[in-house]
């Protein structure tokens, strides 16, 4: 995300934060992707408008900034954004998404000239409007100031529909990709289909070769991760820094997370370990299972299909 927001003109980041909050620190700091980041900490949970409110101090005076939701993943060009923004002198404008059952998400109805209408936070029934709220938002500094100081606040149920009221809301179209990872199989089903729309690099052939391992198109490996000898990575494997893949071990269709060791002769197949694990050699690790705490897994160990295994 720091990287998606840095391409778009953003030079400042304010993470809204509440549990977890000084590990998080430390696994970001106070810089990433060339932004400056900054931390508000939420000292018991404030919704989705009462952070804003509380990270005003950090905001710079006078200019519109963007809010975006920690978990979606998307190319929403936030240059052309603003700049539309700005020219409908709105008070806020909303990021827009087609998806085929607007259903789990939140409903938006327009008018003709983009002016928001109407606005259903996540409906559990069918509705006929398919267009959704993203949750990328540019608002006004007099935004704020509507947001109630040190309460539960809710954006979409409290503070939007003042703005529609007015006539004070602009909607975005955005009709590049979009993807909400609030969850593992969305997450997975994300990482897994942008890496294969990924442009096909003439220098890497379907299969190739690392030390002795072999790696099928379409994967990603990070830098500085190890293959063994004999070990098969891919397709559909995404291997983020310093992972390290042991002799005659085979990873496909599965996310590994930074600094985890697979052992050699250890099979991974459709899951996602986490960051610093370190799997036993001859381990077999079954189709929709999730490891992750930084947890040694012994070795010859069997983990069952869709196990969970969390510190």
């Amino acid at each position: 995300m720091a990287r998606w927001l840095s391409s778009g003109g953003v030079d400042q980041l304010i993470l809204a934060v509440n549990h977890l909050s000084d590990r998080l620190k430390i696994e970001v700091g106070n810089r990433v992707a060339g932004l400056t980041v900054e931390y508000s900490v939420e000292e018991t949970p404030l919704g989705t408008a009462g952070p804003i409110r509380l990270a005003a101090n950090l905001l710079g005076k006078g200019d519109p900034f963007l809010v975006t939701n920690g978990d979606i993943v998307s190319d929403i060009d936030f240059r052309r954004m603003l700049a539309m923004h700005e020219e409908a002198k709105a008070d806020a404008t909303i990021a827009l998404v087609s998806v085929p059952d607007p259903s789990p998400f939140g409903s938006v109805l327009t008018d003709s000239n983009g002016i928001v209408k109407k606005f259903e936070e996540k409906s559990a029934s069918p509705s006929a409007m398919s267009h959704v709220n993203a949750g990328v938002y540019v608002l006004n500094p007099s935004v704020i100031d509507s947001i109630p100081d040190g309460a539960p606040v809710s954006l979409e149920k409290e503070v939007f529909p003042k703005l529609i009221r007015n006539g004070r809301m602009q909607a975005w179209m955005h009709d590049g990709f979009w993807y909400d990872i609030g969850s593992i199989s969305e997450y997975v089903r994300a990482n897994r289909e942008l890496l294969q729309r990924q442009e096909p690099n003439a220098e890497a052939p379907e299969a190739t070769d690392q030390n002795g391992g072999e790696i099928l198109q379409p994967s990603y490996l990070g830098a500085g991760t190890r293959i063994g000898v004999g070990a098969k990575v891919g397709p559909l494997a995404i291997l983020s820094n310093n992972v390290s893949v042991g002799d005659e071990a085979v990873v496909r269709n599965s996310i590994i997370f930074e600094e985890t060791s697979i052992g050699d002769r250890t099979v991974i197949e459709d899951s996602v370990v986490g960051e610093r694990v370190v799997i036993g050699k001859g381990s077999k690790i079954r189709r929709g299972s999730i490891i992750a705490g930084q947890l040694t897994i012994p070795e010859s160990s069997m983990v069952a299909s869709n196990s969970v295994i969390l510190f």
